[in-house]
């Protein structure tokens, strides 16, 4: 069986963008897979792959870091059920991938650096504030997260006008289905969804009803997901 490293915080929240990609990534497969929550000070966990982030999978004897990778892998080791139907697919999920990476994660971010702070198990409080604030040149993380939310919700709202477009046409990024386009990028609402209960979406928005529409694929999975 597949083993996914998935991060893991307090009370068994799982917040990585990255590591949702996987799991929809396993689920659009079809695969069977064992949770392995890691927190951010076990690294050592992920040693085997000469790993330092999160995703990593364990494929029998076959070890993949970083989630575009481990899509790749997953298409060419169980070809049914593909998250890339042809090359276009790939090349589209691909742009979407560092589209979602440079543009919406970076907006996002600043809008629940607190609430991530906030809810991190108390192991790994430290490494959070350390990382993470050498990342921003500062620790007062609520100061700074108060100051994003003044205009940073309506930004990232504006961000996401090119997938707005896609979804006033159809119903999923991938068309009349998802495909991993969408876990690209649902990924981050997940991130959100599982550390703060800050408002991203207005309820009128193309973009609202694709969210509504990916928490309840796979059996509802990620609606099942422990929410902030």
């Amino acid at each position: 069986m597949i083993t996914l490293y998935d991060l893991v915080f307090q009370n068994d929240r799982r917040p990585s963008p990255f590591c949702w990609r996987a799991k929809f990534a396993l689920a659009h497969k079809g695969l069977a897979w064992k949770d392995e929550p890691t927190g951010f000070t076990e690294k050592h966990k992920i040693a085997f792959a000469d790993a330092q982030l999160l995703p990593v999978i364990k494929d029998g004897e076959v070890a993949v870091k970083d989630s575009w990778a481990i899509a790749c892998h997953l298409d060419k080791a169980y070809p049914d059920k593909p998250l890339f139907a042809n090359e276009q697919e790939r090349l589209a999920g691909q742009f979407t991938n560092g589209w979602t990476d440079v543009t919406i994660n970076a907006q996002v971010f600043p809008l629940v650096v607190a609430d991530l702070v906030d809810r991190v198990r108390p192991e790994d409080k430290a490494y959070i504030i350390e990382s993470r604030g050498k990342r921003l040149g500062t620790a007062d993380f609520a100061g700074f997260q108060a100051r994003a939310r003044e205009k940073g919700v309506s930004t990232l709202r504006t961000a996401l006008e090119p997938a707005r477009r896609v979804l006033r046409e159809q119903k999923f990024l991938g068309g009349a289905t998802s495909n991993y386009a969408d876990y690209a990028l649902f990924g981050t609402f997940m991130w959100a969804y599982a550390t703060s209960p800050l408002v991203l979406l207005e309820n009128d928005d193309p973009v609202h009803s694709w969210r509504e529409r990916m928490f309840d694929q796979f059996d509802g999975m990620g609606r099942k997901a422990k929410a902030a």
